[in-house]
């Protein structure tokens, strides 16, 4: 557990004009400085993060044993992440009224009981009803997590809310490896797939106990949170984030099949392959931070989304396995940043609507996840899979002129 005591990073800021802006954007290396420091508040956020998304990672991990015990058909099977994915969808909706209904402490509490309880119901669940709405506890309210969590870190860290926004999805790969490494580990001593989930809940209640006395900052009252209408320059970051979430998921989902049905790898080595995505997804939001005290944060989000154009040709373009194996990785370290720095040009321009924007950006999450990889899904069943592939490279396109017009709209003050 990280000391009290808070480090700092030096990183620049710059105002950007736009209508709801209450806080200048990280922009590059030729502006005055500011520290940025991680007190309790701030690893407490990256933590509620982490705990969630390792019980959204061991839940892929936990299938396969729910299909064996409880003879799922296929269909059975998908509705469990679109299961979670409509939770997700109805915090994205809902979440901002029920934050302020019982506040930032109490929605977290709720959303670690959503989550909680939504593990033990899938633990003891003897129907494929029981296990799916249990997913669906783990996306609403436990995305309630992800709605409190943004808001919270844009309003304590302003200009350098994409660093915090890097860091924070970092801390979620490394708990969606914890949960992989655990769930093989906890098979592999003989023990039950239930054991990862309960030690999952074990470490919530540790870190709730060790933060339960932190002071989280109440939800401004409306009148004074501004109330009103999201920008359209909002509206234009949520189509980027909803494009580079989908490119994130469908390669993260599809990937191990690529690597085995198109690329000819064995189940084992594709599986294995398949992790240098997530390897590098990792490593690239771990280096946000020192690449901000460089760059911009525009331009980081610019070079990041070059770099996902090669990487995806090399992924679908090539029939090679170690060349496919690169570009993969290429495409893990451009999509990294592209989330977490979209994450905070719209919590930006969403000025005091902080809540609302972190909502709507869940909403953009659970569309994202619930609708791509199955549309790809649907494309290769016609195309077969390599030709279903070359619909990704639209996604950065998309993306990329999205981005365009929020700046536009941005600086236009829309």
């Amino acid at each position: 557990m990280p000391s009290d005591d808070p480090l700092t990073v030096t990183v620049p800021a710059k105002i950007i004009p736009g209508k709801h802006v209450t806080a200048p954007a990280v922009t590059g290396a030729s502006r005055a400085t500011q520290a940025f420091r991680r007190d309790r508040v701030t690893w407490a956020c990256y933590l509620a993060l982490a705990l969630f998304t390792y019980f959204l990672s061991i839940q892929g991990n936990i299938i396969p044993f729910l299909r064996d015990e409880l003879a799922l058909s296929y269909r059975e099977v998908s509705l469990h992440p679109a299961a979670l994915a409509a939770g997700l969808i109805i915090c994205g909706l809902l979440g901002e009224r029920v934050v302020a209904w019982c506040g930032r402490r109490g929605a977290l509490a709720l959303g670690f009981v959503g989550t909680c309880g939504g593990a033990v119901l899938l633990s003891v669940a003897h129907t494929a009803t029981a296990s799916i709405v249990a997913c669906l506890l783990m996306g609403a309210p436990g995305g309630l997590i992800l709605v409190v969590v943004p808001a919270l870190l844009a309003e304590r860290h302003g200009a350098d809310r994409s660093i915090a926004f890097g860091e924070a999805n970092a801390a979620s790969y490394f708990a969606s490896l914890t949960a992989t490494v655990a769930m093989g580990s906890f098979i592999a001593m003989g023990l039950d797939w239930r054991t990862g989930l309960a030690f999952g809940i074990g470490l919530t209640a540790v870190a709730v106990t060790r933060h339960a006395g932190d002071s989280i900052p109440a939800v401004r009252p409306r009148a004074e949170s501004g109330a009103g209408r999201l920008p359209a320059a909002y509206w234009a970051y949520w189509a980027t984030l909803f494009c580079v979430i989908a490119l994130e998921f469908c390669t993260l989902l599809w990937s191990p099949e690529v690597l085995e049905r198109v690329q000819g790898l064995s189940r084992a080595s594709a599986a294995a392959m398949a992790a240098g995505f997530s390897a590098a997804m990792l490593t690239g939001r771990l280096f946000i931070a020192p690449l901000l005290r460089r760059v911009s944060a525009q331009r980081l989000f610019c070079a990041s989304l070059a770099l996902t154009l090669p990487g995806l040709a090399l992924y679908i373009g090539v029939h090679q396995p170690v060349l496919c194996v690169v570009g993969l990785v290429m495409l893990g370290l451009g999509t990294a940043p592209l989330y977490p720095l979209t994450l905070g040009f719209a919590i930006g321009v969403a000025g005091r609507l902080g809540e609302v924007a972190s909502a709507r950006a869940s909403l953009a999450s659970g569309i994202a996840i619930l609708a791509m990889p199955m549309a790809l899904g649907a494309l290769a069943d016609g195309l077969g899979l390599r030709l279903a592939c070359l619909f990704l490279p639209v996604l950065p396109a998309v993306g990329a002129l999205c981005f365009v017009a929020a700046r536009v709209l941005e600086l236009r003050r829309l």
